[in-house]
């Protein structure tokens, strides 16, 4: 019904048009329950009147359907207003026709769309009803009635209108609210809809450019190993810069995405705190030292301890207010500092600072910089890039840690952003006695991988890195492929698989691989957007883990030695031994 309106397109979740149509059928049907009962009483004149009266809204409704009327409201309102006075002047004050403004009062910011003219419908309906109350009583006690009534009469007639009234009322407020309720359901599942498939497209659009990027990255790596002149040197470390701050750019768009979606999630793994900082400004020094910018890095010798963390976010949280405050840096200092301000036996608190000495954030622009997409801009700070989200990311990653982010700054003096974290410790001595039994192998020799990759340059990128880590590859370009290997040859110490091929792809060969072999290690190697949800779903069909792409050669060596570590680790123990 809600096509009655030609004002509304069919597609209006608000339904507007259908509510008017429904209040316009709920006046009419009460005005022939009214017309039933007044000729019972043998007032037959205001009956006739009364089934003039829904005739008339029924004509309006049908000029409507036939799109000749564009606006039902208007001729609604002013009819039911006039019909109102006329039964005023038919009945009398006594018989309280002037209840019924209030259902139709109420029924107004109902009927009224919401839009840039919704304030002034308003006021024209609000103004056509007070000014029609105001005649209906005026008329009703001043004007002889054209119908005289007794007193029997008129007191029925009230009773009758003031249940009549608050019925009309009652229907009114449930169709508002019904339809209201509907309304707020299509707004959800719109939104989640739009969700939804944002999220799937940005994860397409990630996997499909880190696909490329892990290409560019990884050449960029194996280039810069090999011998060549100094200007080539110079140049490599443009492409690997530029390649970088677009992974960087890549990542924070994908994390503001689970961020809005609600998946992003903290993973804690057992980590050396004192380590992980240090980590975190690996990639700055040289950025900051070509700007003549000192760092500094100061750390609590009490951090120097093993705690759970969720390593990868913590160190994009100091990477992101490292990488903020190196933009609007341009003399003097960068100091990160860790510190422990609170402690007990199984949990401490740290203090995290990132000071600068930059171009500071004026008062009136600090609530500013936390907004998704937003930077400060001024005449001097144009030149700087970035997509605006580092700030926002790091608010929603410290709240997932029960903490927040505090900002101190003064224009043209710099600033300083801090937060607190709470860690917990964990088994230092099962540690420290693993490693003295395990000799840390810095090669891959004598591991053998079945490398399985759709991608000709993601495959050559990795086999290359393997041999100069001295493990033997094998090469697989999609799931039937290395199932095909695996039948003649099962000496393998690890299989990484990308997830998306052809012929068969990861997931489909990975189910395969746990039934028949196993024992050998499968990881996902793919430049998939990945978060704990679809981490746990990939080791649930068979999965031990996954290695995102683009990678760093050594991360990539870790991961590979975490899983293919076992016959590693007998090797070395039998070489104890036999010293």
């Amino acid at each position: 019904m809600s096509g009655t309106n030609p004002d509304y397109p069919l597609y209006s979740i608000s339904e507007i048009a259908k509510r008017t149509y429904q209040l316009a059928l709920v006046a009419a049907a009460i005005g022939l329950l009214i017309f039933g009962y007044y000729c019972l009483l043998g007032v037959y004149l205001t009956a006739v009147m009364v089934a003039f009266f829904c005739c008339g809204i029924g004509f309006i409704l049908y000029l409507s359907y036939k799109r000749v009327l564009k606006n039902t409201k208007l001729p609604l309102v002013l009819f039911i207003s006039l019909s109102l006075i006329v039964f005023a002047a038919n009945e009398g004050y006594a018989t309280g026709q002037y209840l019924f403004y209030f259902p139709l009062i109420i029924s107004i910011p109902i009927i009224v769309e919401n839009h840039k003219t919704y304030v002034k419908k308003l006021i024209l309906y609000f103004g056509i009803s007070a000014t029609g109350f105001i005649i209906c009583i005026l008329i009703g006690k001043f004007h002889q009635p054209w119908e005289p009534l007794t007193a029997d009469n008129q007191n029925q007639l009230f009773f009758t209108n003031v249940i009549s009234s608050i019925i009309a009322t009652v229907l009114f407020a449930y169709i508002n609210i019904s339809l209201d309720r509907k309304y707020l359901t299509e707004l959800l599942d719109q939104k989640n809809r739009t969700i939804t498939s944002r999220t799937q497209f940005l994860s397409t659009m990630g996997h499909e450019l880190r696909t490329p990027l892990n290409g560019i990255i990884g050449a960029i790596n194996l280039l810069k190993k090999e011998p060549s002149l100094f200007e080539q040197q110079e140049y490599f470390e443009i492409l690997k810069y530029c390649s970088n701050h677009m992974l960087h750019q890549v990542n924070d768009i994908l994390d503001f995405n689970k961020i809005e979606a609600g998946k992003l999630e903290i993973h804690p793994v057992e980590v050396n705190l004192k380590q992980l900082i240090l980590n975190s400004t690996i990639p700055f020094a040289n950025v900051f030292d070509e700007k003549n910018i000192e760092l500094r890095v100061e750390i609590d010798p009490q951090l120097d301890t093993f705690v759970m963390a969720d390593d990868v976010r913590l160190i994009q949280i100091m990477n992101n207010l490292l990488s903020n405050a190196g933009k609007f840096t341009s003399r003097g200092y960068i100091k990160l500092a860790a510190n422990v301000i609170s402690k007990d036996k199984e949990f401490f608190v740290a203090k995290f600072v990132v000071e600068d000495t930059g171009a500071g954030i004026a008062e009136s622009d600090r609530e500013r910089i936390f907004d998704s997409f937003g930077q400060v801009y001024s005449e001097n700070t144009r030149k700087f890039t970035g997509s605006g989200l580092g700030l926002t990311i790091c608010l929603q990653i410290l709240k997932l840690m029960n903490s927040k982010l505090e900002l101190k700054s003064e224009k043209g003096i710099g600033s300083t952003f801090s937060f607190n974290l709470k860690f917990e410790y964990t088994d230092q001595q099962s540690l420290a006695a693993d490693k003295s039994h395990y000799k840390e192998k810095v090669d891959l020799n004598g591991i053998n991988i079945l490398l399985v990759e759709d991608n000709q340059i993601n495959m050559i990128i990795a086999k290359k890195i393997l041999i100069d880590f001295k493990a033997d590859c094998t090469k697989a370009f999609n799931g039937q492929e290395a199932l095909d290997i695996l039948e003649t040859n099962t000496n393998f110490q690890l299989i990484l698989m990308d997830l998306e091929m052809p012929v068969m792809d990861g997931y489909t060969a990975v189910k395969e691989m746990r039934k028949r072999w196993p024992e050998i290690p499968v990881l996902a190697f793919t430049a998939t957007l990945m978060d704990l949800e679809m981490l746990a779903n990939l080791k649930n069909i068979g999965f031990e883990d996954c290695i995102l792409k683009p990678f760093q050669p050594l991360n990539l060596l870790a991961q590979i030695k975490k899983y293919a570590a076992p016959p590693i680790q007998k090797l070395d123990l039998l070489t104890e031994t036999e010293n």
